[in-house]
């Protein structure tokens, strides 16, 4: 006889569904015969099979190891080079992940398998129950690089998810800029945004019951030749917020077209990475290719 405790990614799910994944060489019928000969129970009672799991239920089989091992097919942990992810911290709650310029966090209608998201959820399957799967507690824009934390259980994406509510996760960015801007200042004002156009407009007041209070930070890290290397902290998170607020005080991002920058030796999007994370008492830093190959261009 064999046991198997149900932890918090396994509950709430119905003793059947569960068993056709856990057993995943086992057919639906063949499932539903162990149920009926009595040769699974739950805290060793029969149940039927559309029982609903519950956390700390065990669920006994009485079977043969060998009868038990030949309904398991053993997939394959995947590794981080299987499919090209580039991590940056990992442990039993969160996996950091510095996704590249041009890709998606998520999948959209156009694009599935080159996302972000998919390429975690691959190299955690074997994480995933029907009630859950590793996600991500925030995106990035599809050109905009960086830091990215993704969840590996349900209790951890609660709780980071809860941070975040509570600000008390600090993410920091880095830019460049055409022009010499002030060592450091805040901007403060109100996203509207354009669904259409996928474009939000800033404005110093709110000129809309739809608009976003937004509030930005920036520091000044050093100017080369008419560009500005810039530190941004998001003390909120709206769509576009840097790349609106930047250009609304006179220093577009380089690259940005959308927001008023211009394209500098073949730049056509703009140089914007997440370069670190705060959270608790961790710290997550990651560069980017993009604007180091910039700056040593200039």
């Amino acid at each position: 006889m064999r046991e198997i405790i149900i932890g918090d990614n396994e509950k709430e799910q119905r003793i059947d569904r569960f068993l056709l994944k856990f057993f995943n060489k086992s057919s639906r019928a063949n499932v539903y015969k162990l149920l009926r000969k009595k040769t699974i129970k739950v805290n060793g009672v029969r149940i039927k099979e559309d029982y609903f799991l519950k956390e700390g239920d065990i669920v006994q089989v009485f079977l043969s190891d060998e009868s038990f091992d030949s309904l398991i097919r053993e997939e394959r942990v995947m590794e981080a080079s299987d499919v090209d992810i580039n991590i940056v911290y990992e442990d039993d709650e969160i996996l950091v992940v510095n996704k590249p310029k041009g890709m998606l966090t998520h999948p959209d209608k156009d694009e599935y398998k080159e996302t972000m998201s998919t390429k975690v959820y691959i190299y955690l399957r074997h994480l995933s129950s029907r009630t859950f799967k590793p996600a991500s507690i925030q995106r990035l824009d599809k050109n905009t690089s960086g830091l990215i934390i993704f969840c590996k259980t349900y209790e951890s994406l609660k709780r980071y998810n809860q941070l975040m509510r509570d600000r008390m996760i600090d993410k920091y960015y880095i830019t460049i800029v055409s022009g010499k801007i002030d060592d450091s200042g805040e901007i403060k004002g109100f996203i509207h945004k354009d669904e259409i156009k996928n474009k939000v407009t800033f404005s110093k007041e709110k000129t809309n019951e739809d608009d976003k209070f937004c509030h930005t930070k920036y520091k000044l890290i050093k100017r080369i030749k008419g560009f500005s290397l810039v530190e941004i902290e998001l003390l909120t998170g709206r769509t576009h917020q840097i790349r609106a607020s930047l250009e609304s005080i006179g220093f577009p991002i380089v690259g940005d077209k959308k927001y008023g920058g211009k394209g500098y030796r073949g730049e056509k999007n703009q140089l914007l990475h997440c370069y670190k994370i705060k959270v608790e008492d961790k710290v997550f830093e990651a560069s980017s290719p993009e604007i180091d190959e910039f700056l040593n261009s200039i």
